[in-house]
């Protein structure tokens, strides 16, 4: 198991939290339902480094540095756990991505489990949940055990 220090490097207070809980729990992130084209994952995007979530404008500029693409993105401020956040240039007013076939894979694969570790939650109006789920194959398990 990862240390605390490299645990808080991902994640926030919160998630950290809920990291244990869930492992104690025996528990699993499982992320179900579907986009709904709203474009308010564009608009707070928390970005990650190669230490973990980005807290200083600097790391973000070494990062933009070395991969222009993320260029696309424009700091708007900090969230409540002291983690940067930007908004998509790309975003059109309808709340689509103007080069939808071109986007990165952090915007392909949203939303990711990380999300709920950082102390994030999705937006209201999103299509997707995340959800705390017992795995079937530990139920199997308990049963094939009495």
């Amino acid at each position: 198991m990862a240390s605390i220090r490299q645990l808080l490097s991902s994640y926030s207070f919160l998630g950290l939290i809920r990291y244990l809980r869930m492992r104690l729990m025996g528990k699993e992130l499982m992320v179900g339902g579907s986009c709904r084209n709203c474009g308010s994952c564009c608009r707070k995007i928390n970005l990650e480094g190669q230490n973990g979530w980005l807290r200083k404008r600097e790391d973000f500029f070494k990062i933009a540095a070395d991969y222009p693409e993320y260029n696309r993105f424009q700091f708007t401020g900090k969230d409540e756990q002291g983690f940067l956040q930007f908004s998509c240039s790309w975003l059109t007013k309808e709340g689509l991505c103007k080069e939808h076939s071109k986007r990165l894979d952090l915007c392909r694969n949203f939303p990711d489990k990380s999300l709920h570790f950082c102390g994030g939650a999705l937006p209201p109006t999103c299509g997707y949940m995340l959800q705390e789920v017992r795995p079937f194959e530990k139920y199997l398990n308990d049963e094939i055990n009495k």
